[in-house]
């Protein structure tokens, strides 16, 4: 696939409409439609269904145009980071962050980061491990910060922190007065859960595999569980560097009897210097951590 079948495919899922399409990419609509027929063959499932004068995005081209707005993003990104180094030069800082720590502990590192680097422009771009890591191989990062090492050839994988899970609950449940909470505690419990290929959610599940709590909400990341817990829509299990970075009163945090442990990497690539901007960036985000831990 080449960039101008993307570009076609993304102008006609913000337009909805060939001809509206062949306007805003200023070609004609025979063009983008051959672009969108040839991306069709190259991806092998139909992008697009007709009704009436309309285009209806088929399931599979949701899901494909998420990773393109992504991709897309990050060329904006590339751009952004072209004009600082016209600015600035070269002192720019690239990380990439999974949310968690992006959303708990990035503005407090930032912070830190701050007082001996006050002008540096920071770009903070927040995926995935996975993706965070596939960013660090490539160099799009300089340091990347993630909850599950990845198995990418030239990366190297600091630990910088490990926090025991803990429950949460809202402050009015039943639950929030036990000292300790055992698996048979979440028994018919409406549960907030990471999604299924998480390998915290993993082992979460270990951790639980006596209890009968109810699935009921999945989501990927722990500040939306945290606020939907203060909301009353279930209890769940978290890093309580999250519970303790948003500093929620109406939840309560209580100790699991069983060890569910979340971890924190720095990663770096072999294949590209890890510049002193970056050391001190993963100096002030495990500072961070162990304030939040104390």
């Amino acid at each position: 696939m080449n960039f101008k079948q993307i570009e076609a495919f993304r102008a006609v899922m913000t337009t909805r409409s060939m001809t509206a399409a062949a306007g805003l990419m200023h070609t004609s609509q025979p063009n983008v439609s051959r672009w969108i027929s040839m991306l069709e063959k190259k991806v092998g499932f139909v992008l697009f269904q007709r009704s009436g004068t309309r285009l209806i995005p088929t399931a599979e081209a949701e899901a494909f145009h998420a990773d393109v707005e992504r991709a897309f993003l990050g060329l904006e990104s590339l751009g952004e980071s072209a004009e600082s180094i016209r600015r600035r030069g070269t002192g720019l800082l690239r990380v990439g962050v999974v949310g968690s720590i992006a959303q708990c502990v990035m503005p407090d590192a930032i912070e830190l980061l701050r007082r001996t680097a006050p002008d540096v422009p920071i770009v903070v771009n927040m995926e995935r491990s996975h993706v965070v890591a596939k960013w660090t191989a490539t160099g799009y990062c300089d340091i990347g910060f993630v909850s599950v090492p990845s198995e990418l050839p030239g990366l190297r994988f600091e630990r910088i922190h490990t926090a025991h899970g803990v429950g949460i609950v809202p402050s009015s449940h039943r639950l929030a007065d036990r000292r300790l909470l055992r698996p048979s505690d979440f028994d018919g419990e409406a549960f907030i859960s990471l999604p299924a290929e998480s390998i915290n959610r993993a082992e979460i599940d270990r951790s639980l595999r006596d209890s009968s709590r109810v699935l009921s909400i999945e989501t990927p990341y722990a500040t939306t569980i945290c606020t939907m817990v203060g909301k009353g829509l279930g209890v769940s299990i978290v890093n309580p560097m999250v519970s303790r970075a948003l500093r929620m009163p109406e939840l309560r945090e209580i100790p699991l009897s069983r060890k569910v442990e979340f971890h924190s990497y720095a990663v770096t690539s072999d294949h590209f210097p890890t510049g002193a901007l970056a050391r001190r960036m993963a100096e002030c985000v495990r500072r961070t951590f162990e304030g939040l831990a104390a």
